[in-house]
């Protein structure tokens, strides 16, 4: 049989179950078990204080940088502009990655190392040797992500030619083409698109999906070599057994 896939959490609607350790097992916090489904998935926010395992606990909160886009890299990022024609041509691009209210789409350039602002966030989270421009993506544990770009190049006609980091080219394209928006910020995973191999372009979102899921792949490997040192050999299973 093939390995198990890796869940990523898809729900429309969801509860918060206050939750006690009693014994070996979980209980709602007002009393008796939680009524799930076997097999129900969840995530468990609980502190670091009350983890007894201090392996369990650095595989747990690990940090993961991956360089996902190079110098030079060209982005494509949605907005919504009320005066832009309708008729203009978009890039190749899923209609269900489009932001709801996208009327048009604007060219930004990863460009190189700024040396000119030291004391900007984005120079302290810096990824990389500083001769390198890039974007990097940042990842704590399995939940917590940014983004970390040496510079932006604008499209020309801004007031700026550069921002320090995607969110603030964001801002900048906002203030200039959503002028009907009382706040100029955006999820720059959803509004900003790569393009692959294909010319079709995609979000950043797919990308730190994709590091997630390698970080997932990550903790499974590491928890089934502790099992297997504490058991002494390696247990099989179908999801580990190699067809014949």
């Amino acid at each position: 049989m093939p390995a198990s896939p890796i869940f990523r959490f898809d729900w429309t609607q969801t509860v918060t179950v206050p939750i006690r350790r009693v014994g070996e097992r979980w209980e709602c916090f007002y009393g008796g078990d939680v009524p799930v489904e076997q097999g129900a998935l969840a995530e468990l926010t609980i502190r670091t204080a009350e983890i007894t395992d201090e392996l369990f606990i650095a595989r747990m909160t690990q940090t993961t940088k991956v360089k996902i886009l190079e110098e030079g890299t060209p982005l494509m990022v949605a907005l919504s502009d009320r005066s832009f024609p309708k008729k203009t041509p978009w890039p190749d691009v899923a209609p269900e990655d489009v932001p709801q209210g996208t009327t048009r789409f604007e060219r930004i350039v990863i460009g190189p190392p700024e040396a000119k602002h030291p004391r900007t966030k984005a120079a302290r989270l810096f990824i990389g040797p500083p001769e390198s421009g890039g974007l990097w993506l940042r990842l704590k544990g399995l939940e917590r992500s940014e983004l970390t770009c040496s510079t932006v190049l604008m499209p020309d006609g801004l007031q700026s030619n550069s921002a320090v980091s995607l969110n603030h080219a964001f801002t900048l394209l906002s203030k200039t083409y959503e002028t009907h928006r009382i706040s100029n910020t955006g999820n720059v995973y959803r509004h900003c698109f790569y393009q692959e191999s294909d010319d079709r372009w995609y979000p950043l979102d797919d990308l730190r999906t994709g590091v997630r899921a390698q970080s997932e792949r990550t903790l499974i490997n590491a928890a089934w070599s502790q099992i297997e040192q504490a058991l002494g050999w390696r247990p099989v299973t179908e999801g580990r057994r190699k067809k014949k």
